[in-house]
């Protein structure tokens, strides 16, 4: 009877191993000009209710997913966008970022954010003379 109990429980353990976690796709963003990566530098941007990031840009290729929240962007000659939880946003290198502003008044908001960096990039931010955000 014990080895019985003993072989059940290994089968069930071997199907719960057997089982992959769920991946879900949340972008293809095309990377142009194509460059060499040789470092990803990431970060984590923590916005205070309704605090927005600085007028700024990049010199390599950012890529940030919307851990918590939602932020209202203006990437470039792009529209506004509604930036919601769960989904990613692409500042391509050379590109103004007007803002990212966590669109909520009342609650936090939280970036995770990957620099596609080469051997000759030093500096990845520039921040930008100021712009009235909306």
């Amino acid at each position: 009877m014990r080895r019985l109990l003993i072989l059940a429980l290994l089968g069930l353990a071997s199907a719960a191993q057997a089982q992959a976690p769920t991946r879900q796709p949340l972008a293809v963003i095309p990377v142009t000009p194509g460059k060499t990566v040789d470092r990803v530098e990431t970060t984590r941007v923590d916005f205070a209710p309704g605090q927005a990031m600085p007028t700024h840009k990049h010199t390599v290729p950012v890529i940030c997913f919307i851990a918590e929240g939602a932020f209202k962007t203006k990437i470039g000659d792009a529209p506004e966008r509604l930036a919601a939880t769960g989904t990613t946003t692409y500042e391509p290198p050379g590109v103004t970022i007007h803002y990212f502003k966590n669109a909520s008044a009342t609650a936090p908001a939280r970036l995770l954010c990957a620099s596609l960096a080469g051997a000759a990039d030093k500096t990845l931010n520039v921040m930008l003379p100021p712009e009235p955000i909306p």
